[in-house]
């Protein structure tokens, strides 16, 4: 079975992926926690395939040991903040208030992110902010498009036309137009809302691996 690394992002933790991973029974399946609701958990597997949504992608660029198999990027990102060079990014001042107000109110920031992305009514009584606070920095300063432009291995992208917090336009800038598929209506959250398509074309890409 080929190994498969999947990487949730800010705000998630492991159990994100269980309705793809669920629909991918012949995987060998791993999950890194980043510790956001409990106790984190990173897997050491040679030669996987790593799958990452949103900052789990940008991530997983920066932390993971190559070679690598294959990548796919679900939301994902290199870099997520504007640039000069990257102007289809989000507003630096978006995580800077977010991290301003993090410490005061961790689980109030949190709910907001969480709602923006489309999900409701989130239990956030095992939040952990030593671990969220960070990754939270992190997101509003990471730059992985050097590792992503070195990526020895294929690249698959998928990501939502109607994402509110990675727009189209961030998606389009962020990987090769012929590497990227864009989902018509999709949101942040195509793992959560499209689990069967996305299985599919993880399916279909690593049939091409070899």
């Amino acid at each position: 079975m080929r190994p498969v690394v999947f990487v949730h992002g800010w705000g998630f933790d492991a159990s994100f992926w269980q309705p793809v991973a669920e629909r991918l029974p012949d995987f060998a399946k791993s999950f890194v926690d980043l510790g956001f609701y409990g106790a984190p958990h990173r897997p050491r597997v040679d030669h996987p395939l790593v799958i990452g949504h949103s900052m789990g992608f940008a991530w997983a660029l920066a932390n993971l040991e190559r070679p690598w198999a294959g990548a796919v990027s679900i939301n994902g990102f290199a870099r997520f903040t504007r640039a000069p060079d990257f102007i289809s990014g989000q507003p630096p001042r978006l995580i800077e208030r977010m991290h301003a107000r993090f410490e005061s109110e961790p689980d109030k920031v949190t709910a907001e992110f969480l709602s923006r992305c489309g999900i409701e009514a989130t239990d956030l009584s095992s939040i952990r902010p030593p671990a969220l606070g960070p990754a939270l920095a992190w997101l509003g300063s990471c730059d992985e498009r050097a590792r992503l432009a070195s990526l020895d291995c294929p690249l698959l992208a998928l990501a939502g036309a109607r994402d509110p917090i990675v727009p189209d336009s961030m998606s389009r800038d962020s990987f090769p137009p012929e590497r990227l598929t864009l989902v018509e209506e999709a949101g942040h959250l195509l793992p959560l809302t499209h689990p069967e398509w996305v299985a599919s074309r993880i399916r279909l890409f690593a049939a091409g691996l070899g």
